[in-house]
């Protein structure tokens, strides 16, 4: 009777144990059913696509997810973020100086190996690019990491980028577009700092403490959802037809294992000096990369060149590798 007893006990514990982990992995699940869907239908939600995905992203996912942060942030703890002067210049060191150099160096040793060059230059290319506006903040929120951080961490280095990513591809690579040519600063703004603002003055004057105690963990997550599946499709329609199949699986693993290395190296740098919340933040901001920025920098840098394909390939395929890699790890790191 007494065994009876303990065998049902372990059922029910490994019960809990698999219900546990359906709740901690399911954004991942989630992920990964948005990449079939995408799969088997990729024409619905790509750029060109039934649903236009960059103007979704642009007019809808990047305004509500700031305004949903300026309902959630304390400007306080803004403003604390913003003269935060140490922290503002790690992220930007990270981002602008070791990334590049790492990416320089990799470039390097796998010429080596004789890994299709164009398909090298096009990882330096997104390696210089500043982070996305909404990924960031969306798996923060995911891993329940400071918010703030993000935000500020998030808005610095992306404007910042819009100036010294084309000068970090003309010292890297001798080409590049001049700053803010095909970027429209009134719709950056109009999508971030505004919808900020009015969240902040919605919490501080009108709302007050009450939106605090509403849990809109969703809310932000099904945004990135949204943009992780136009990522996806975009990734699938992607013309590699003038590259070998060696050069995708280089490029698919390159992601792979240079995501999670530089996971790693922010990790290990900042674990030393920062609380535990604020080092997610900065992590997940650290280490994502614009693709929109990127894609204008490319057709401006190599347009009409043969080797268009070759060097446009990273920036399908590593979004997708540090979506599925980021949400991974920020359900793991997750309380």
């Amino acid at each position: 009777m007494c065994k009876i007893k303990f065998t049902q006990r372990e059922i029910n514990l490994h019960s809990k144990k698999r219900i546990s982990l359906f709740y901690r992995y399911g954004y991942v699940l989630l992920m990964l059913v948005c990449m079939i869907f995408a799969t088997i239908q990729p024409h619905i939600g790509g750029t060109n696509g039934i649903i236009n995905g960059n103007f979704i992203i642009r007019y809808f996912a990047v305004p509500l997810t700031y305004l949903e942060a300026g309902l959630l942030c304390d400007p306080k703890s803004l403003y604390s973020t913003l003269k935060d002067g140490y922290l503002l210049t790690f992220v930007m060191v990270f981002i602008y100086i070791f990334m590049p150099f790492l990416a320089r160096i990799g470039t390097y040793l796998l010429t080596y190996a004789k890994v299709n060059i164009w398909l090298l230059k096009g990882m330096e290319v997104l390696y210089c690019m500043p982070p996305p506006f909404s990924t960031g903040l969306a798996l923060c929120r995911l891993a329940q990491a400071d918010l703030p951080t993000s935000v500020i961490t998030t808005l610095v280095s992306h404007f910042g980028g819009l100036f010294l990513s084309p000068l970090l591809l003309y010292l890297m690579l001798g080409t590049s577009t001049p700053p803010l040519v095909g970027i429209n600063i009134k719709e950056t703004i109009y999508s971030t700092l505004i919808p900020l603002g009015t969240g902040i003055i919605l919490r501080s004057f009108i709302l007050k403490d009450r939106y605090v105690n509403i849990n809109t963990d969703w809310f932000s997550q099904g945004l990135l959802l949204t943009i992780a599946y136009h990522w996806f499709c975009d990734a699938v329609l992607t013309d590699a037809s003038s590259l070998q199949a060696v050069d995708i699986l280089f490029c698919v693993l390159m992601a792979c294992l240079g995501q999670l290395l530089l996971s790693s190296l922010c990790w290990i740098l900042c674990s030393q000096w920062l609380p535990r919340n604020i080092l997610l933040a900065a992590l997940f901001t650290s280490t994502h990369k614009s693709v929109s920025l990127g894609g204008w920098i490319l057709r401006g840098a190599y347009h009409g060149s043969a080797h268009g394909p070759a060097v446009n390939l990273p920036l399908t395929i590593l979004p997708v590798a540090q979506l599925l890699l980021g949400s991974l790890l920020a359900s793991w790191l997750a309380p």
